[in-house]
């Protein structure tokens, strides 16, 4: 009998180890299917400005290391450079190196913009700072404001949307700045993305009059920024377009119709053909606040975040909306807290994070056909969350 029972448990350990991770039982921590690394900027203005009041803390960049097999490796980094709340809520990675944009700009109180000379401001500045040693490699001081940064492809060129133009920097494997190319244009470059063949720009922009439209730009090979038009708009209204996200394929985009401020109303999303530069769709009544976007890396659908930051607001939504058909659809809602700033997929696209400024922490999603399950765990970060980057591979 005691032979009969050994040769059973035996034969059930050699099946169970068999079997693959994801029938046994699950670590209880955060993996992924390959190495990711996540970046957090944290503005400790953030909370203070928020709700109006409150004290200012240091600003901090957190570095989450992420595999397959071993728990999250995550170190926080205080005053070695500053971040804000103030822009649209993507962080850049290129190889080895993060680069973090920051400027003076704050509301005043009639909610137009002003530079404040502060040290819990900071300066306009571009920052590089190496992800192995968490030490900063090149500052580059600037005499404009710089809004959002973008990796141009998989190289080591880094875009930046300034108030005055483009900037297109070169950052060498020591993590220099070894080159820089302006390309000055007469207005505000709040938000944008590039397509991943390196060509197509799509622009949120600001007008010295403060009227916002969409614009395309073309990034030429001297690393000069064209613009090719304005975006026509039809009979959608676009007012205040932020954060676009082009798809995949490099000829749809999303673009939040929100300014990235919650006014109590909400905001629809509207879909631009990129390659005729032209809205062909609208999703109404997503949510108050749209701050950010993440589109599947299958194209089918695309997670949006809102901020529903009014006074009287217990929380924040994540939308989803199917790209299937002709016509973009909202799927449905979820609740987050408060407030949700930067979205990203993992690269298989099982796997979504989601950052929040006040909770001070990045929560994960399983990513199921379009269903998406919270996960119990969350990644920490400094306090403030602000903006969310991705890269893979490290």
């Amino acid at each position: 009998m005691a032979s009969r029972k050994a040769f059973w448990i035996g034969l059930a350990t050699t099946v169970l180890l068999a079997l693959p991770l994801t029938a046994q039982a699950q670590p209880p921590y955060i993996t992924t299917d390959t190495n990711t690394t996540l970046i957090s900027f944290n503005d400790g203005e953030a909370g203070a400005l928020v709700a109006g009041s409150g004290a200012v803390v240091a600003d901090s960049l957190t570095v989450i290391n992420l595999s397959p097999n071993s728990p999250p490796v995550i170190t926080t980094v205080y005053e070695s450079v500053a971040t804000t709340l103030l822009g649209a809520p993507h962080a850049t990675i290129t190889g080895n190196y993060a680069v973090v944009t920051n400027h003076t700009l704050r509301p005043s109180e009639n909610l137009s913009f002003v530079d404040v000379d502060s040290p819990a401001v900071g300066k306009n500045q571009v920052v590089i700072m190496d992800l192995r040693t968490l030490e900063v490699t090149d500052n580059l001081q600037l005499d404009t404001s710089p809004w959002l940064a973008k990796p141009v492809g998989d190289g080591n060129r880094v875009i930046i949307g300034l108030s005055n133009g483009w900037l297109v920097i070169t950052v060498d494997t020591e993590g220099g700045i070894v080159k820089k190319t302006y390309s000055e244009f007469d207005l505000t470059i709040m938000s944008f993305d590039i397509s991943s063949d390196q060509t197509s720009i799509l622009a949120g922009v600001q007008g010295h009059s403060g009227e916002w439209w969409l614009a395309k730009y073309l990034l030429a090979d001297d690393d000069t920024v064209v613009l090719e038009g304005k975006t026509t708009t039809n009979e959608f209204f676009v007012d205040a377009p932020f954060a676009p996200r082009i798809a995949p394929n490099g000829k749809t985009a999303l673009v939040l119709n929100s300014g990235g401020f919650s006014d109590g109303l909400l905001d629809d999303v509207v879909v631009v053909d990129l390659t005729e530069n032209i809205v062909v769709d609208n999703v109404g009544q997503v949510s108050d606040g749209l701050e950010s976007v993440a589109i599947h890396p299958s194209a089918e659908f695309a997670v949006i975040s809102g901020l529903n930051a009014m006074p009287w607001s217990a929380t924040s939504h994540l939308a989803v909306i199917s790209l299937l058909s002709d016509s973009a659809e909202l799927l449905y809602s979820l609740p987050i807290e408060a407030l949700p700033e930067g979205i990203e997929f993992s690269k298989s696209g099982e796997q979504l994070f989601v950052g929040s400024t006040l909770a001070n922490h990045i929560s994960v999603y399983k990513v199921e056909g379009m269903m998406l399950t919270r996960l119990p765990q969350v990644l920490p970060v400094g306090e403030g969350h602000v903006a969310l980057g991705i890269g893979f591979g490290r």
